[in-house]
């Protein structure tokens, strides 16, 4: 099965339609003969929705089926499990059938933490309200079902789960790795390395909260909302504002306003001049990220500091030897600092060094 193609837009770009935004289906409340057709059905005949025998004890319920049916064909796995996942995205959709016959509303009319009821934020609490046997594998096509038909988007609050696989469900997987490929690319080249499996995570949580596969979809007021309203998860917040640096470069979004708290690092005192701008030079030029870079720039500032009050000789890198280097460990008996420190300066002082 093949996720939903994406439609050409107007002006050429690819737009993205999900099965819960055609406009096709019939999305009024449930009726009195609908609710009692669910509880008839049971949860016997729900997890079995697909081999209908009693046509006519399922047609009152045809208007709640046919998007989750939909939604089912829209859906991207792997050929070689198709009988598994066909099993599990059956039980899925009987899933939610019989939880819209506990509430008595339709799906589609489901708040967030509705939706979250029925996922569960773990597979133990999703299992837990259900009879036995009851696979844990159904939990990733319920979410599935839940962003294309419910328009669910609070992925934050079901706990932790495999972001990549569920995106790759929704938009199909060579749209998915396209997007990724793209912001990961602008990232290794700023050495960013690592941390892929984060950075997948976080560019797929952003697609999925985004409803669509594609970077020209993100927008600026979209990613400064998600970092302020903590869509992306507390374990992904902090990689949002890099992956908003990749998509400015990439020249679908504007820069991202500076952190506040990275307003500017107090100027370093107390050191020979020429060690400050050496230290400030390389801070201002290194391509590692934000904070080691600040963790670098401490060390180096507490160096020169050192220089400046017990080594009246030593005034920048050209003094900086192994006996300086030597010195500095037993000062603050801390070889692995030294040692560090020896190797940033040498490479600092190269000419042409970042």
């Amino acid at each position: 099965m093949t996720a939903l193609a994406p439609e050409a837009a107007g002006d050429g770009a690819m737009s993205w339609c999900s099965p819960g935004d055609a406009g096709q289906h019939d999305r009024r409340e449930m009726t009195a003969p609908e609710r009692d057709a669910l509880r008839e059905l049971g949860m016997s005949l729900l997890r079995r929705h697909g081999h209908r025998d009693d046509a006519q004890l399922w047609a009152p319920v045809r208007k709640l089926v046919q998007p989750l049916d939909d939604a089912r064909a829209a859906l991207a796995w792997q050929p070689s499990a198709l009988r598994q996942h066909e099993r599990a995205a059956t039980d899925a959709i009987g899933l939610v059938l019989a939880r819209s016959g506990q509430l008595g509303t339709g799906y589609w009319q489901w708040t967030g933490a509705e939706w979250t009821g029925l996922i569960g934020t773990s597979s133990a609490s999703f299992l837990r309200p259900w009879p036995s046997p009851m696979d844990s594998g159904v939990r990733p096509y319920v979410l599935a079902l839940a962003c294309l038909v419910g328009g669910f988007t609070a992925l934050h609050q079901v706990g932790r789960f495999h972001r990549p696989a569920l995106a790759w469900r929704v938009f199909g997987r060579d749209a998915v790795d396209d997007a990724v490929g793209q912001v990961s690319k602008v990232l290794a080249s700023w050495g960013y390395h690592g941390t892929e499996a984060q950075w997948e995570s976080a560019v797929c949580q952003l697609l999925l909260v985004n409803r669509s596969p594609f970077l020209n979809d993100l927008t600026s007021e979209f990613l400064l909302k998600v970092r302020a309203s903590g869509l992306a998860g507390t374990r992904l917040d902090g990689t949002v504002h890099g992956i908003h640096r990749a998509l400015a470069e990439l020249g679908h979004v504007t820069q991202p306003p500076a952190p506040a708290f990275t307003a500017g690092p107090a100027a370093i005192s107390d050191a020979p001049q020429a060690w400050a701008e050496l230290v400030e030079r390389w801070h201002d030029t290194s391509t590692l990220t934000p904070k080691v870079r600040a963790t670098i720039r401490t060390v180096l500032a507490k160096a020169g500091r050192w220089m400046a009050a017990g080594q009246p000789g030593i005034s920048g890198p050209a003094d900086w030897t192994r006996q300086t280097c030597a010195s500095w460990v037993a000062a603050v008996d801390r070889m692995n600092v030294g040692d560090y420190v020896q190797r940033t300066v040498t490479r600092a002082a190269r000419p042409g060094s970042r």
